[in-house]
């Protein structure tokens, strides 16, 4: 999977519309940012990635940028 992909799979979880997300977005600012979004986005860095975020690093995301940094190195160009 690559960043462009996975910013696919948080439009998909956040119900956006394809290639709405650039990464730059505060998460607090988008509408569709609740609680089930950010289990949901815990059960795709899981399914997808084999990763377990910790909640000391979810509370640090702040933006669409810094929750990619957390799956940056399972990410592919």
């Amino acid at each position: 999977m690559n960043k462009k992909e996975f910013l696919n799979n948080l439009e998909e979880i956040l119900e956006l519309d394809a290639n709405t997300l650039s990464g730059d977005e505060v998460l607090m600012d988008l509408e569709q940012w609740d609680s089930l979004a950010f289990l949901s986005v815990i059960a795709m860095a899981d399914e997808n990635f084999n990763i377990i975020i910790q909640g000391d690093k979810l509370e640090k995301i702040k933006t669409i940028a810094d929750l990619s940094a957390l799956v940056e190195e399972h990410l592919t160009a």
